[in-house]
């Protein structure tokens, strides 16, 4: 919003008010005639801005030329009488306190995207600010790879010196390579400057046999154990159905089935959830090599939920006690609140 803080926050300068006590605005030197002239230019920046009078009847009141209103609304800018603030209202996000304290959880942001972002873009532009918010000198971030949180490096324009933890295992999905899910960590290692614990494995394998043979690897396991301190994490929300998890895929299709049947609507990390926030315990966890639920109810917990459609998705990952925080689209909100009545 590019006005020129039109309405109750606009500022004449430094200080620079009418009548008694007036000051010049920051660069202007006050003196013989001075004051003067700073009191017509906060004028006709008063009426010009406030009041929204052209510069055309402003010269008429003053008995100016339009050349030199322009001129003199140029000066209030150059010296600090005006002020401009450009407010953008997709920055921030929209807070949904209300819809946070139903949840039980500590807070829900609406990702509104800007002009030509994409959706998914715009949710990791909000889960990065409230990274920068939680996240400390010295702290440790966890990082899942999704194709959301893939955008999180380019909605930061830096990090906090900290150490990053990859926290499920390279996957890939359609468009996406696993080289793409490994370098998100890297990524954001480089901007950091910390340590970084990749986890070189896949996210899930054939057998729990293998899984096992791979944790005990001496790289994997560190990485493991890392997460054990975690002071933030950035995760992603996938709903249990085709194209809407990472984990989805990887199963045949007789355990996405009995997933289903056991009352399975969410994924996060490899870790699936009931329709009550409780974790599904089976045998594909065995195979999963990834963050356990006892490290990340350890973090702050940052979700990105892109999956619009999925209300049941977003209400179990809040009951799960695994995130503190949820970012999702304004339609997703809508359905989650619609849901819950």
């Amino acid at each position: 919003m590019g006005s020129e803080q039109a309405g109750a926050g606009m500022q004449a300068g430094a200080g620079a008010q009418a009548g008694a006590g007036m000051q010049a605005g920051p660069g202007v030197e006050a003196g013989p005639g001075a004051a003067d002239a700073i009191a017509l230019k906060v004028a006709l920046a008063s009426e010009h801005h406030l009041e929204g009078v052209p510069k055309i009847e402003l010269a008429r009141r003053h008995g100016l030329s339009r050349f030199q209103v322009a001129r003199l609304l140029d000066e209030a800018r150059a010296e600090g009488i005006v002020r401009i603030e450009v407010v953008d209202p997709t920055a921030a996000g929209r807070d949904l306190s209300p819809l946070a304290e139903r949840l039980g959880i500590s807070s829900v942001t609406v990702a509104v995207a800007r002009p030509g972002e994409a959706p998914r873009a715009a949710i990791a532009r909000q889960v990065a600010g409230l990274l920068l918010r939680h996240l400390r000198e010295g702290g440790r971030l966890g990082v899942a790879w999704s194709r959301t949180l893939m955008h999180l490096p380019a909605a930061l324009d830096a990090l906090p010196a900290a150490d990053i933890v990859q926290l499920v295992g390279p996957v890939s999905t359609a468009g996406h390579s696993t080289a793409q899910s490994s370098a998100l960590v890297h990524e954001l290692g480089a901007r950091s400057g910390g340590q970084v614990w990749a986890l070189p494995t896949p996210l899930i394998v054939d057998s729990p046999q293998v899984a096992a043979s791979l944790r005990s690897m001496e790289e994997v396991r560190t990485a493991l154990d890392a997460a054990d301190g975690l002071d933030v994490a950035t995760v992603s929300v996938g709903a249990w159905a085709d194209g809407a998890s990472t984990l989805w895929s990887r199963l045949r299709p007789a355990e996405q089935q009995r997933a289903l049947d056991a009352g399975v609507v969410a994924e996060i990390c490899g870790i699936l959830l009931g329709g009550s926030g409780a974790v599904w315990h089976s045998a594909v966890e065995d195979r999963v090599i990834g963050v356990r639920p006892d490290q990340l109810r350890r973090a702050r917990v940052i979700a990105a939920i892109p999956a619009g459609g999925h209300p049941d998705a977003v209400l179990a990952a809040a009951r799960s006690g695994l995130v503190d925080d949820i970012v999702l689209a304004p339609e997703l909100a809508e359905q989650v609140e619609a849901h819950l009545g």
